[in-house]
């Protein structure tokens, strides 16, 4: 059993981590924490309250985290996500509220009160991790493995040529993050850009009235309906569920040690994140990057399991 605390911007490819996650047996999803991120973290938090509601699952604490990166200006990417996250999702008013304490406040409580036992998933910007180290430094040997959406090792950005979204959103953040010497395992573009979920795909999977279906569907309109053709995309790229699906079927990646730093100068490749793969060249590993994937293994499971769980 997997322990986990999800920390999370929603987004539509969150949304379908979180479905993902309560789909999954061996995952115990202890808490979900916010960050600004794919649009401001106001809205991924009411986001997160709503998706939980929507599911019946308000038993789920939900913390508020930070609304700001560790330097400069939000970064949002409403464009693709939706004005307010998850695209044309209607969704119901939320059932319970967030709680009291701020998500830096309850990673550091469930990590310290827990040691050894959870994992924490990272699939947004990485503030509310390195405000978290650098208020209690002793979670880096507390927690059980940190996992991480975000960067793109041998693949370029996708938010500028060098730099993928999450790491751009707060590189001083995943700086932080990436020298804390905790376990980390990292699921970058690398492989995400492998994971396409096809219209066509998208389509026959949300078939149905079911309350769950329906939000799929009407997330999928937005994503496929107005942003693929202004951007030529043509098919969904599974970033988040990819990496949520990697901590309790870890094959489904080839892992690579690797030495990750993030740059913080460059005018042109702010928030790249670059790779070391061979020793001699740099530190110890600080990581196991994202290599391969099995593509196909991972959409059917996907597929069976969420479509299992909410028909």
């Amino acid at each position: 059993m997997y322990r986990i605390i999800l920390d999370t911007d929603p987004g539509i490819d969150d949304a379908l981590a979180l479905f993902l996650a309560l789909s999954s047996p061996e995952i115990q999803l202890e808490a979900i924490t916010t960050v600004t991120g794919n649009v401001d973290v106001e809205h991924t938090t009411h986001n997160a309250l709503a998706l939980l509601t929507l599911v019946g699952r308000t038993d789920i604490p939900v913390a508020r985290g930070c609304r700001e990166p560790l330097v400069g200006n939000r970064l949002h990417a409403a464009h693709v996500h939706g004005e307010h996250g998850l695209g044309q999702a209607r969704l119901p008013q939320p059932g319970i509220q967030p709680v009291e304490q701020h998500a830096v406040d309850l990673i550091i409580e469930k990590i310290m009160g827990n040691p050894g036992e959870i994992t924490l998933v990272a699939i947004g910007p990485l503030t509310n991790l390195a405000l978290a180290l650098r208020r209690e430094p002793r979670i880096t040997q507390a927690v059980r493995e940190v996992v991480i959406m975000g960067g793109a090792l041998l693949s370029p950005g996708n938010v500028t040529p060098s730099a993928e979204f999450n790491i751009y959103a707060d590189p001083h953040a995943a700086h932080v993050v990436f020298k804390a010497g905790w376990p980390i395992r990292l699921v970058s573009l690398d492989t995400t850009n492998r994971t396409p979920f096809t219209q066509a795909q998208a389509t026959q999977f949300t078939q149905g009235e079911s309350a769950v279906k329906t939000c799929m569907r009407q997330m999928f309109a937005h994503y496929f309906d107005i942003y693929a053709p202004l951007y030529g995309q043509s098919d969904f790229h599974m970033h988040d569920p990819l990496c949520l699906a990697s901590v309790f079927q870890p094959d489904l990646i080839t892992w690579q040690p690797a030495y990750v730093e993030v740059e913080l100068q460059g005018a042109l490749t702010m928030g790249e994140t670059v790779a070391y793969f061979r020793g001699e060249q740099a530190a110890t590993p600080n990581v196991l990057a994202s290599i391969e994937v099995d593509a196909e293994r991972f959409i059917q499971m996907f597929i069976e399991r969420v479509g299992s769980t909410f028909p």
